[in-house]
Parts: C-alpha cells; structure tokens; sequence
C-alpha cells in the first residue's frame, strides 16, 4: 500500500510566545521534525499545509522535498481548515498520516505497528486512531488518543464533507474506525504552551539525532583537530545515506540518529576510552539515545549480547559506517581490515567483528540492492 503524510504549520500559535514550527528541537525546526517523523516510515509524498509566516516555513522545508499548500485565510480559519485543504491536494495514496507541526517526534516504531495493523482490518474500515494507556495516582488505566491518525481513503470523502463543528476530532468520530494501542515512549506529544515545550525539548534529547549545526558546536566545544571532524563527517553523511536507502525498501529508522550519531562518533577520539568518554559527554547534556550509539560504535558487543544482527537499527547502521571509512575516504571490508588481519595471531574479536560486517553488509545487499 501507499501512504501518503499532510502536515499543517498555517496557524498562528496564539497561545505560545513564539511561532511552533519555526522553534528548534535539536537544532531543526519543528516543522522539519515532523517531516523527519513520517519520512522514518518511508512516507514520501508528504504535504506541508502553510499560512502564517509561510515563506518561512518553506524556506525552512526547502530541501525537504515536500508539496506545499497555503491556506491564505489561516487568520479566520481552524486546523481543520488546513487539513480539508491539504486532503483536497493529495494524489493516488491508498491512504494518508496526519501530524499537526507541534507534533514532531512520533517514533517510527508507531507508523510500523499502524501498517501492520492494516493487513488485519475489514473492508469497511475508514481509519486507523493510535491510543496511549495513561494512568493517574490511584486511578485505571484510560486510553487517550495521539496523532497520528490514518485516514484511509475510503474515508477522505467524508472528512472533505465534514461541516467542521468539532475540528477533525469531529469528523474521524464520523469515520469508521479502529483503533490500536502504542507505547507511551514511542509517542509524541504537542506543544501549546513554553512549559510543553520544554518537555518536547527534553524528549527530543533523550529520543532523536541532532542538525549538523549542533555537531559544529560540539566541536569547537571540545576543540575537535579538523582531520578527526573530516573523519566523522564522513562516517556520519554514510551512515545517513545506508539509512536512508533501508528505508526507502521498508525498513524503519531514525535516519538524523544515524547520521549525527556518526557526525559524533569521535567526538572526544584523543581521549582514553573515548567512546565511553563520548557518550558520558552527550549522556550529560541529555542526548540518550545519541549516547547509546556513540558508546557502542567500537565494536558489536551490543548487537551479539542481544542475539540480533540485523542492518535495520541505528547502532548497526553506525558501526558499520566507521568500518567502511579510513579518514575520509570509502575502503572496502578487506582493505579495513588488511593491517588487523595480516598479524600472525589475529585477535578473536577482530575475526568477529569482520564475519558480523560482512553479514550486515549483505543483509544491506539484499534489503537494498546496493553495495557497500
């Protein structure tokens, strides 16, 4: 199946002191975030739905690749304006993921369990509604509804011819739905206010990769020599690109986690330990998941302690990236290897990371069709 993803950014943002889809999580616009979000899954055709400030936006999305609509009366109109104009435009999807641009760091785990879903829904089904259980002090569980929603096309008709009362809640409530319960962690919430923002902030450190620019600054930070920041941005735009081609065939993963996780892999390379030394760096500051990678890119103790090796995750991705780049330039396998292999007693655990690389190269190979 094809999806499609509408993303509205129109509205003013009357109740933040600032424009939402313009502020920066982890240095990218939380606009771009969203689209980051959706791309994870594989969704390409994505519609970005502007208004308010919407050279901005654009200029923001430039390289994203995305179709834009402008709702030019966002000053008098809701969201659900934006969404009827976006839901308009679309083309052949068999169905369509909407996030609003506050909603910017929805795991790709969620889109997952939601595609999975489809293959067990009936006929009549016109949506797909994720929930979170939440429970308070004392209290059952309750489920609340996130976004983001799948409108399938069998109910676009319906949301297009939708009087509007309720807002889009109203009208996926006309819909026949079904609906699917997904972790809490792997949801994202909005942001109306400065207080929900700063959680957004602090979730984004913990879950997501970081802009280049943030990269830059960790490296005057630490006053990084310029051939070992030549070297990790290198590892960190291939790490990037394998990513980005797993997903484009199905697989789903946090591409700006693998490129800035190889942007940063040697961020503190002089220092002894200097992966550990790196990630207690980025652990410190709150980036957790960036953390996790950066401490595991020396070898594969991670993936073989799990019994998984598999190309599809993050830590792989970047693993695997560092072996095929010698300073700046991309080497083969054997010529990584060369030096390690030709001592008369080669170390078991070098053995062992070159049989893991070869079978995640491969794994790539056959996902992909590319070579490394």
């Amino acid at each position: 199946m094809k999806f499609a993803g509408l993303i509205t950014a129109a509205g003013l943002s009357r109740r933040m002191d600032g424009f939402k889809p313009l502020m920066e999580l982890n240095g990218f616009p939380m606009v771009v975030m969203a689209v980051q979000s959706m791309r994870n899954a594989g969704i390409r055709d994505i519609t970005v739905v502007t208004g308010y400030r919407g050279k901005e936006v654009c200029e923001a999305l430039a390289s994203m690749n995305v179709s834009v609509v402008e709702n030019r009366d966002y000053a008098s109109t809701d969201m659900f304006a934006s969404v009827r104009l976006g839901l308009a435009g679309l083309g052949c999807a068999d169905g369509v993921f909407f996030l609003p641009a506050d909603v910017p760091m929805t795991s790709p785990v969620v889109f997952q369990k939601m595609i999975g879903r489809l293959s067990r829904l009936g006929d009549g089904c016109q949506a797909l509604i994720p929930f979170v259980e939440e429970r308070a002090a004392g209290q059952s569980t309750t489920l609340r509804q996130i976004h983001p929603p799948l409108i399938l096309k069998t109910g676009w008709q319906a949301v297009l011819e939708y009087g509007g009362e309720r807002g889009l809640g109203g009208a996926l409530a006309g819909l026949t739905a079904e609906k699917i319960v997904v972790d809490r962690e792997d949801a994202s919430d909005d942001a109306d206010y400065r207080a929900e923002f700063a959680l957004l902030e602090r979730q984004a450190k913990e879950r997501r990769g970081v802009s280049k620019k943030v990269c830059e600054e960790f490296y005057r930070e630490v006053s990084l020599p310029n051939h070992i920041r030549e070297h990790c941005l290198a590892v960190g735009e291939l790490a990037g690109w394998m990513a980005e081609r797993l997903v484009e065939h199905g697989a789903f993963l946090d591409v700006e986690l693998c490129r800035s996780g190889g942007y940063l892999h040697d961020l503190l390379r002089l220092e002894p330990h200097h992966a550990e030394a790196a990630g207690a760096f980025l652990e410190e500051r709150g980036y957790l998941a960036l953390a996790e990678i950066v401490r595991a890119h020396m070898g594969f103790s991670e993936i073989v302690s799990e019994g998984t090796i598999s190309i599809c995750r993050e830590s792989a991705i970047v693993c695997l990236a560092d072996k095929l780049i010698r300073e700046t330039c991309r080497v083969t396998l054997e010529q990584r290897y060369q030096k390690a292999l030709a001592h008369e007693n080669v170390k078991p655990r070098i053995l062992r990371d070159l049989q893991i690389c070869r079978g995640l190269a491969e794994e790539f190979e056959v996902i992909t069709g590319e070579k490394l």
